[in-house]
């Protein structure tokens, strides 16, 4: 992934913004009143644009599959919580500002972001800006996971690796070789028994509807035009393949018609395309 040192990458701000956007619609499944102050100048200029290209309808279509997986990820973390566990790491945290607004749950978790130096630099200044308190039981471990030992910066950041934890891996997947994301899900699925982790991947093109097709042809473009290119995709089998490789005992996925069950079933207008996957996997 390319590294902005003047701010998030195109894709961590896209997120955020489609969160923002999300919360001021009606019944909003994650309320992130963060995630366009995160985002700073560069999310308000991309909320500009799309307010003045898109009509509502397909801005909150945009929104809702961003806070569609963020909703998921934190039913995870709840249930896991529930069930015992104490260590939250999210890798390639960006933009996520769970630890700031969800303060019911944060206060039972040790809670370690994973990102690159800068731009987890550039999120703790925005934070600072914001006036947004870094609580104690956040822990920044500042990783480059292509070439980093992440255990070790872990086990320095305080992680205890005898103990279950419960990890998101969310918008990540396709940004990185698969040497290099084989190298940590491995790592994840060497963590304790009773771990378990929340991950997305996107399926290629011949998985998808032709509209669906179409929308990642230009997500896509637009990623790699701002030096973030999609490297890994993986279609359903190939991905639970790589998910067994890697050390993990039981693996669901979640498609798009399981996730308007689950979250949507009284809105028969809500739509997603499935680009992006959902799956949960357990140690």
């Amino acid at each position: 992934m390319a590294e902005v040192e003047s701010g998030p990458g195109h894709t961590a701000t896209l997120a955020a913004v489609g969160r923002a956007i999300h919360a001021e619609g009606d019944r909003p499944l994650v309320a992130d009143r963060l995630a366009l102050g995160l985002a700073g100048e560069a999310g308000s200029a991309l909320l500009a644009q799309l307010t003045s290209r898109l009509p509502e309808a397909s801005r909150q279509a945009f929104g809702l599959a961003f806070a569609v997986r963020a909703r998921f990820v934190e039913d995870a973390v709840e249930a896991a919580i529930q069930q015992g566990i104490g260590q939250y790491m999210i890798l390639g945290a960006g933009l996520d500002s769970f630890a700031y607004r969800r303060p019911d749950l944060r206060t039972r978790l040790k809670i370690f972001e994973v990102d690159r130096p800068a731009s987890q630099a550039w999120k703790r200044r925005r934070l600072e800006e914001m006036g947004v308190a870094i609580p104690d039981s956040v822990a920044f471990v500042p990783v480059d996971v292509e070439t980093d030992d992440m255990r070790q910066r872990l086990v320095e950041a305080g992680f205890d690796f005898s103990a279950p934890a419960i990890v998101s891996a969310i918008a990540l997947t396709q940004y990185l070789a698969e040497p290099a994301l084989e190298k940590v899900l491995e790592l994840v699925g060497s963590l304790a028994p009773g771990s378990r982790l929340v991950i997305t991947y996107v399926v290629p093109a011949t998985e998808l509807t032709e509209l669906a097709a179409a929308g990642l042809a230009w997500t896509m473009s637009q990623a790699a035009e701002r030096g973030e290119p999609f490297i890994s995709l993986f279609r359903p089998a190939e991905f639970d393949e790589l998910m067994n490789r890697s050390g993990f005992s039981r693996v669901e996925q979640v498609g798009p018609d399981e996730l308007l069950q689950m979250y949507l079933a009284d809105r028969p207008e809500a739509q997603l395309t499935g680009i992006e996957r959902l799956a949960a996997a357990y140690v």
